[in-house]
């Protein structure tokens, strides 16, 4: 396993962990509840982050979380399972779910 991104939250990591899961990637959460131990751990080893469990994919993974993070929040983009648009900042489709890493 390697780590391929750590979230400010547990909602972003998540998030992260549902588009990868859409491409193909497996993925686990470490840090889920760390946040409860803020204050007896340093908030650094207390955020939540992302494991590919085929090391194979760890730069697949990271290229298509790179796409995601740079991807201008103004550009709608279509769905590649359904067609319907998405704004840009979408991470899955609002109609049916899918991956938006396009």
């Amino acid at each position: 396993m390697k780590r391929v991104h750590v979230a400010a939250t547990l909602l972003e990591a998540q998030l992260a962990a549902d588009t990868l899961a859409a491409v193909g990637i497996t993925t686990h959460i470490l840090n889920a509840h760390a946040a409860g131990a803020l204050g007896d751990l340093p908030f650094l080893h207390a955020q939540p982050e992302l494991w590919v469990d085929d090391d194979a994919q760890t730069e697949r993974a990271r290229t298509v979380l790179a796409t995601i993070r740079d991807a201008p929040a103004s550009v709608e983009k279509p769905c590649p399972r359904c067609g319907k648009p998405n704004p840009g900042h979408f991470l899955s489709c609002w109609h049916c779910g899918g991956g938006l890493a396009d």
